[in-house]
């Protein structure tokens, strides 16, 4: 402090000899006060207490104390740091604070109490900000809330989620374990019960600090080996890469004691036996030999180990998380002194009822389902719930010699239980009510429907009445059609009889007719063969005769008579009226072949006989004297005889033509008539369509109007069934309507009831609920809406429940059932006190008993 360099003021120079021995005569004070016991182990103070406080006095610097006050502030703080923070309870602290202002009021004068003793009383090195490293001290809890907020939120951003409650104590555990943290060889023991927030006040404090947090991940398998190397990858972190770091250790991580050898030799010394291989060891002390060197140490083997021992303890903190519950730390610490002697102890005592209402209204306020207005009342009376069982836990120690420990994990687990009841209960009722105000919906509706269905059936008789009207019509329509198509397919069938008859009449006809021809057909073909004698030549030969053989002419007269017009026979059958016949030679020839055979007239044929009958009219003799004579002849003989047959033909062809004739015009007959026919079952199948059409359109309308009649008379005996459920149900509603509003204060009182009570006897619990929490929860402001008379038993089992358990062994009486809800509706793993051994004397018992661990309860049952 003399040093000019700090500028300290000459009255806080002045209070050095005043400081140490007060500081002498306080530590003399408390080492005769707070002697150790087997609860209070760790009440021993010695010189490295007088040395702590002062290495915190020594972060002053004239920012820090401007005056002598100032001064004696941060040595006051230092004081409940390093005493007072090992004191277990608050009794032992405020003998503690009667000591201490004693022994500053005797020791230093002139003091202004209202300065050195204001509230809060803490120094931390981020009082001026999470980068201003300074010691300085706290000028109020908004203003540490507010870094300590900043400081969660960064944390959030860039490690991982945490959702701490920052009540009053929880700051000053963080600014406790901060300020180990930042001092030199910074080892802490945090000693508390599970739930007080020990590992994330830490996490907390080390990121505040820069300071990477490791914590090993126990497993089946994991040795002191494993531990030895996840130590040994710290010791190379902060020695050789120069990074600060954190070692979080909590004592359900302590898998083996030989654990504790390890990290008592890492507290004591740092210097770790067989840590590293020795090959290992030369690297470590290549890497940190140009470090020495530069301190000016000779840099030889044992030296620079030294040195990186050194660093390593100066950058490694180690944190130890450890509970006070039972005889565990009092036998480690017996074993491994360190854990005691070589930490700075912080104790976390039980939460007050500031730290339970803030926590609680943290999380009560994420309750959708609870009103705001309740979450402050709620939160009281939960803070004041466990705060009963920890004084009546006292009471039960000291008149049964049992222990039951509430932890704020027990009290945070009761939060969570309100929750999840209150949520479950809830939508229970919300579905119920739901449920309910749809089936009055439906009611309702069904009424209106059935009047509009009463409407609908009258629309629908009188639409059936008219398609039955016209599907009657239509069948007197497909009648009349049906018999007239009837008529015509009749008379159909008889014409094609007819025309089946004749063609057969045609057919035999056309036979004796083909018969008959042929018979005619040599005469044809000789006559045509005659004709193929005749050519130009012999025919222009024989017109050139001038006065030919009669035999010649009667030929040649014969021809002409043939060509008579008319059946007018030519007087004139001279040669000379032959060879005009023959003037044009082709065309006479032509004319000869196309001769119309069939049409010769009878007077022809009459002329012609003479010269037929004639011995000399011959071909054979003729020939002699003309071969185109001959030719003429042989043709002329031929179509006599082709007249003579065709005579004989020519009726019966005539009589078939006239048959053939008859025959089409039965034909073309019968095609209409199956056309007509055709048309008309046509119209008859359109007809039988439209009439099933509207027979269909009747079935559908009768189907419709029997359905709508069926869906009224369902309706109607549905109404009337229901008639007095409707008002069951309008009550359920109003009840259930009011009882949601019931239901926060109910769940309250039952969780309450399954979070604490399954450790104690039943006088204990009637204590309890009956003299204790009950009139608190009545003269809660503003009340909290319950059922009046709630039994908690009653709102978490009934009867049923309770007889399914009694025929499975358990006993009948309200305790055993008590113990089995409590079993039933918690959440954690069950430790059932037995004392009677009430599970294990058969085996329904036995399977009571595993039906119960079938829950997983953390409730404490006794039997």
């Amino acid at each position: 402090m003399e040093n000019p360099a700090q500028k300290f003021d000459k009255s806080v120079i002045s209070l050095c000899e005043n400081i140490v021995t007060t500081a002498i005569a306080l530590h003399l004070k408390v080492a005769s006060t707070f002697l150790p016991t087997a609860i209070k182990f760790h009440y021993n103070f010695n010189l490295r207490d007088i040395a702590n406080i002062f290495t915190g006095v020594l972060y002053a610097n004239i920012e820090t104390c401007p005056n002598s006050n100032q001064m004696i502030r941060l040595w006051i703080h230092e004081c409940y740091r390093v005493y007072g923070d090992k004191l277990v309870d608050y009794t032992d602290i405020s003998s503690f604070k009667k000591i201490f202002t004693d022994v500053v009021r005797k020791g230093i004068e002139g003091l202004n109490d209202e300065v050195i003793y204001a509230q809060p009383l803490i120094y931390c090195h981020f009082a001026k900000g999470l980068t201003d490293i300074k010691y300085m001290p706290i000028t109020g809890w908004d203003r540490l809330k507010s870094l300590l907020d900043e400081a969660q939120d960064r944390y959030n951003d860039y490690v991982g989620a945490m959702n701490l409650v920052l009540f009053d104590d929880a700051m000053s555990h963080v600014c406790r374990i901060s300020r180990i943290l930042e001092s030199s060889r910074g080892y802490a023991l945090l000693i508390g019960v599970g739930g007080s927030g020990k590992q994330n006040l830490t996490r907390l404090a080390s990121f505040i600090s820069s300071l990477d947090v490791f914590q090993i991940q126990l497993t089946k398998d994991y040795s002191v080996s494993d531990l030895k190397a996840n130590i040994a990858t710290l010791y190379l972190k902060a020695g050789v890469k120069t990074s600060a770091c954190c070692f979080l250790m909590t004592d359900s991580e302590v898998a083996r004691e030989q654990f504790l050898v390890l990290v008592n030799d890492l507290l004591a010394s740092g210097d770790i036996h067989e840590l590293f291989p020795d090959d290992e060891v030369e690297n470590i002390v290549n890497a940190v030999r140009n470090e020495v060197k530069q301190l000016g140490i000779v840099d030889n083997r044992e030296n620079c180990w030294k040195y990186f021992i050194e660093k390593v303890r100066s950058l490694l903190k180690v944190v130890l998380c450890f509970s006070p519950v039972g005889a565990t730390l009092r036998v480690r610490s017996r074993k491994f002194p360190a854990l005691v002697n070589c930490t700075t102890i912080d104790w976390f005592h039980e939460w007050p009822q500031q730290a339970l209402e803030s926590v609680s209204i943290r999380f009560l306020s994420d309750i959708t389902v609870l009103p705001k207005e309740l979450a402050y009342p709620v939160s009281n009376f939960m803070a004041f719930v466990h705060k009963t069982v920890n004084d009546i836990s006292k009471l039960y120690l000291a008149n049964a010699k049992r222990y039951n420990y509430t932890t704020p994990k027990s009290f945070l687990e009761l939060i969570a239980l309100y929750s999840k009841l209150l949520h479950e209960k809830v939508k229970a009722n919300l579905d119920r009510r739901l449920r309910l105000e749809n089936g009055l919906i439906k009611l309702a509706s069904c009424t209106k429907e059935v009047d509009a269905l009463q409407d609908v059936l009258k629309v629908q008789e009188v639409e059936l009445k008219v398609k039955n009207k016209e599907a009657d019509n239509l069948i007197i329509v497909v009648g009349t059609e049906n018999e007239k198509v009837s008529k015509e397919r009749a008379f159909a069938s008889k014409e094609e009889k007819n025309v089946r008859q004749i063609e057969e009449d045609v057919t035999a006809k056309a036979k004796l007719c083909e018969e008959d021809f042929l018979k005619a057909q040599p005469a044809l073909l000789a006559a045509q063969e005659a004709l193929n004698t005749l050519n130009k030549n012999n025919l222009t030969e024989l017109k050139s005769f001038g006065s030919p053989p009669d035999a010649v002419v009667s030929v040649c007269g014969a021809v002409l008579v043939l060509f008579a017009s008319k059946g007018k026979i030519p007087k004139d059958r001279s040669w000379k009226a032959c060879r005009v016949l023959m003037g044009n030679v082709d065309k006479f020839l032509d004319n000869l072949i196309n001769y119309d055979k069939k049409h010769i007239h009878p007077d022809i044929i009459k002329a012609l006989q003479p010269y037929i009958q004639d011995p000399e009219f011959s071909p054979e003799k003729i020939l002699a004297k003309s071969s185109a004579a001959a030719g003429l002849c042989s043709w002329v003989i031929n179509i006599n005889r082709f007249y003579e047959v065709y005579l004989i033909v020519e009726p019966k062809e005539r009589a078939l033509l006239e048959s053939e004739k008859e025959l089409k015009d039965a034909r073309d007959k019968l095609t209409a008539l199956n056309q007509k026919l055709t048309e008309l079952e046509e119209q008859l199948n359109a007809l039988q369509m439209e009439y099933d059409e509207a027979l269909a359109e009747k079935q559908k309308c009768q189907d419709e109007a029997d359905k709508t009649a069926f869906t009224i008379d369902i309706a109607n005996r549905l109404i009337g069934g229901l008639a007095t459920e409707k008002i069951r149900w309008m009550e359920s509603v109003k009840s259930l309507t009011s009882g949601i509003q019931q239901l926060p204060g109910d769940i309250l009182i039952i969780s309450c009831f399954i979070s604490y009570v399954g450790c104690f006897t039943r006088a204990y619990r009637q204590e309890l609920q009956e003299k204790m929490w009950m009139p608190a929860f009545k003269n809660s402001q503003p009340p909290i809406p319950s059922t009046d008379g709630v039994d908690p038993f009653e709102m978490i089992c009934d009867d049923a429940q309770i007889a399914e358990w009694n025929n499975q062994g358990l006993p009948s009486d309200r305790m055993s059932a008590e113990n089995a809800a409590i079993l039933v509706q918690s959440e954690r793993y069950p430790l059932m006190i037995d004392p009677q051994l009430a599970l294990n004397g058969s085996r329904q018992n036995m399977e009571l008993a595993s039906l119960f661990y079938d829950f997983r309860s953390a409730i404490i049952l006794i039997k």
